[in-house]
């Protein structure tokens, strides 16, 4: 699996080297992802936040995306973690029920 990060300079190595390991983690045992890209850039929307992260990723005949929006960068990042590992198991579920 390939991570592209893009416009996200404000994210320190530390918590990017600490998503990069969660995802890598996610990946281990399957080769379902296969290419990753992580995004910010500003959200104008006022009651959302002002920072947005897109996690959009090429997975074995589907596509898995994941959206949050925050105040700061890193807390939008963490929430589009969290959402983008909950969509991956979600899909793996409905492939794993559909094989049975």
């Amino acid at each position: 699996m390939e991570i592209h990060w893009r416009n996200m300079d404000e994210v320190d190595a530390t918590q990017r080297e600490a998503v990069e390991r969660r995802l890598q983690t996610l990946a281990e045992g399957n080769d379902d992802l296969i290419d990753l890209r992580i995004v910010a850039k500003p959200n104008s929307h006022h009651r959302h936040g002002g920072q947005e992260v897109n996690i959009a990723c090429q997975a074995r005949g589907a596509e898995v995306i994941a959206t949050r929006t925050g105040e700061d960068i890193g807390k939008a990042l963490n929430e589009a973690i969290d959402a983008f590992v909950h969509e991956v198991r979600r899909l793996r579920g409905r492939r794993a029920e559909h094989r049975l």
